[in-house]
């Protein structure tokens, strides 16, 4: 008894304690791939549960409802691009709080066959093929068309916020995050 009063008194405290962290990313820019996998992943390993995360991966670039009731999306880094800014929004609606390691694995990948084989060999089979039809289909289209929206709506991109609050990039993400926390 005595455990889960402590327990309860002390969870809000550190859930009291997270940080909101939004990055706007383009599966295919170079800092974007960069900023993830050097930052974001060792800080989220290193101080689990200090981010509350949000990634919204789309970038530069437009999405248009053609004649067909379809939406057709295009990237700054071209086709490809789309594709695995596709395969990421999927994860991230499949998978909402765990989908770091999948859009981290899917970052800066030179195809969406690649990305099929590298990122969802380790998930089942009906899970993988759940993310290949969301991606490969106007439902993963329309998942970029809301990436698209948010994106749009900050006037730069990538970028990134940190407690709602652009954060220029000018030092390291972990730092900034831990001036908003005293969990680190």
């Amino acid at each position: 008894m005595y455990h889960l009063l402590l327990a309860l008194t002390v969870l809000p405290a550190v859930f009291g304690q997270q940080v909101n962290v939004t990055l706007f990313l383009e599966s295919q820019c170079p800092y974007c791939t960069k900023l993830l996998r050097e930052q974001i992943w060792p800080f989220y390993i290193t101080q689990p549960g200090v981010m509350n995360l949000q990634i919204i991966p789309f970038g530069k670039g437009d999405c248009q409802y053609d004649y067909n009731r379809n939406f057709a999306c295009t990237c700054m880094h071209g086709p490809t691009e789309c594709d695995l800014n596709r395969l990421q929004n999927c994860a991230i609606s499949y998978f909402p709080r765990r989908h770091l390691g999948l859009v981290t694995c899917i970052q800066g990948l030179g195809t969406l066959r690649e990305a099929f084989s590298r990122c969802l060999s380790r998930l089942s089979p009906r899970t993988q093929q759940k993310l290949i039809e969301c991606s490969t289909t106007q439902t993963g289209e329309l998942l970029n068309y809301y990436s698209m929206v948010n994106t749009h709506r900050t006037g730069i991109w990538p970028t990134a916020y940190v407690n709602g609050v652009f954060f220029d990039r000018s030092y390291p993400m972990a730092q900034k995050i831990c001036e908003n926390t005293d969990y680190c």
